[in-house]
């Protein structure tokens, strides 16, 4: 599994307005949060992703990018 991979799990379970934590993702992508982690950080180098007390959330520019993709 590799980070885009990662960046579509939250696409489809979190919408483009909605948050996932990282349990929720440890748990639909079997991965452990250290296993994850490098990956999220490169996807939020990339401006992808945002990362709130919340949980991870697309950014607006991830959701473009997304879009083209997977929509």
């Amino acid at each position: 599994m590799n980070k885009y991979d990662i960046l579509h799990e939250i696409f489809h379970k979190a919408g483009t307005d909605k948050f996932m934590t990282i349990d929720e993702l440890e748990t639909e992508t079997g991965l452990s949060g250290s296993a994850l982690r490098p990956m999220l950080e490169d996807l939020k180098e990339e401006s992808l992703l945002l990362e709130h007390t919340e949980g991870l959330q697309i950014s607006e520019s991830g959701l473009y990018y997304c879009k083209s993709r997977w929509a």
